[in-house]
């Protein structure tokens, strides 16, 4: 029998336009750019946790060939108890003008939905705590989209899964 999915998280990631640095094309074309995640939170499953300040970033691979960016996010984040949590996710997403107007940092982009776009990551996650060791030991899949607050500021916005045996 095929795994379910069950929600587990939220997760916004608001994104550092000023320090974005676009490093151009790179290995056979695609084009790097490394964008700073300057804050955000995680919440559900009986966690709440804000992501730390300058602790992480998106070396995001976009590659014109195939119409796809490659997600490379680290992250870290502190709990409401003070514990840590870091989160690595890689993932995929297929460009289309609403991602393109939220990479070039149109000024109309506004937020999206899940089911506007091909966007996916598998976090993988490490904590400190005894009681969320069990983050280590699951298998994550999350949907992603965009968030837009109207004033330039844009998150990217995951309801992230974990895989329950069938």
């Amino acid at each position: 029998m095929a795994p379910t999915l069950e929600k587990v998280f939220d997760l916004r990631a608001f994104l550092g336009k000023t320090d974005t640095l676009p490093l151009g094309h790179v290995k056979g074309g695609a084009q790097r750019i490394i964008v700073p995640v300057t804050s955000g939170f995680l919440k559900g499953s009986g966690v709440e946790a804000e992501i730390i300040p300058t602790t992480g970033a998106d070396w995001l691979l976009l590659d014109p060939a195939t119409g796809t960016a490659h997600l490379d996010v680290r992250i870290a984040l502190r709990t409401e108890d003070g514990d840590s949590i870091y989160i690595y996710y890689p993932g995929i997403i297929k460009l289309d003008e609403k991602i393109g107007m939220a990479l070039s940092w149109d000024p109309a982009m506004r937020t999206t939905k899940s089911s506007d776009h091909y966007f996916f990551t598998t976090p993988r996650i490490e904590v400190s705590n005894e009681k969320h060791k069990w983050m280590e030991q699951a298998v994550f899949v999350s949907h992603g989209h965009f968030f837009a607050e109207g004033d330039g500021t844009q998150a990217v916005e995951y309801e992230v899964y974990k895989l329950v045996s069938g």
